[in-house]
Formats: structure tokens, C-alpha cells, sequence
């Protein structure tokens, strides 16, 4: 039995492939980062998420830090938009000088999370909040 060897550049485009899935992926996870992670006009911090498809439902996981269980709100508004709405514990306050003086305290997180198709808004349940991290799932129609 005679394998062919492969060649350098073989090994090299298979690495390069690697490496394009790679950074996909890590792309997607920084979605969030491109838009500004609060809203100074209204105090509220948009927290980071990430939505997962399983088939015939979707699930939602919000970072929610320094908030309390019986301080969420979360809702279908639609019949494609998810949104989680918490009271922060203690304020955050995000101070900055230079030739603009910004001093602002947030009191709370708003999280608008769309999904790319209709979900059933009457199956929407909360699965846990641990740590600071809300798990929410919703049947998709």
C-alpha cells in the first residue's frame, strides 16, 4: 500500500480553511460589540447575548450582573422580538474628562434581541437565572 504524500501546500490551504472557519466564528460572537453597549439619554445598559437555534425553538442567554431574579422583565413583542428589561442592584457609574465631561449612572439593562423568523410568544419561558446569566427559550411559530 502506497500513500500519496501530501503536499506543503496542501497542508497549507487546509490551515487556511481552518483558520477562515476560526474567525467566522469569533466574529460572530462580537456581533454585539459593534453597537455601543449603552444608552447614556435613557441610563440603561444594553447587556451582551447570544441566541441559539435548537431546532424548533430558540434560546436566549443575557449577561445580567448585579441584578435580582424578581427584577426582570421579559417579553415577545411582535411576533419576532424578544425583550428582557432589568433593574440593576446598585448603580454604575461610568465617568469620563477630557474637553467633554461625562458623568452618568446606570440603573438599568434593556436587551432587544430580533430573531430571523416568527416565534410563539405565549411559549416563552424563563429556564434559569444563575450568576448573572438569564436562559430563556421560545418556540418558534
Amino acid at each position: 500500500m502506497f500513500r500519496r504524500r501530501r503536499t506543503i501546500f496542501e497542508s497549507i490551504s487546509d490551515l487556511l480553511d481552518e483558520i477562515r472557519g476560526e474567525v467566522e466564528r469569533l466574529s460572530s460572537l462580537f456581533e454585539d460589540l459593534e453597537e455601543p453597549m449603552w444608552n447614556a439619554s435613557e441610563c440603561c445598559l444594553i447587556p451582551l447575548s447570544t441566541i441559539r437555534d435548537l431546532g424548533d425553538e430558540y434560546e436566549v442567554v443575557v449577561d445580567l450582573p448585579l441584578v435580582d431574579s424578581g427584577k426582570i422583565n421579559v417579553y415577545v413583542e411582535g411576533e419576532d422580538t424578544l425583550k428582557v428589561e432589568a433593574e440593576i442592584r446598585e448603580g454604575v457609574r461610568f465617568e469620563r474628562w477630557g474637553t467633554v465631561q461625562k458623568n452618568v449612572e446606570f440603573r438599568r439593562y434593556r436587551k432587544i434581541v430580533r430573531f430571523p423568523e416568527p416565534v410563539d410568544p405565549t411559549s416563552l419561558r424563563i429556564v434559569s437565572f444563575k450568576q448573572g446569566f438569564l436562559v430563556v427559550r421560545v418556540r418558534k411559530v
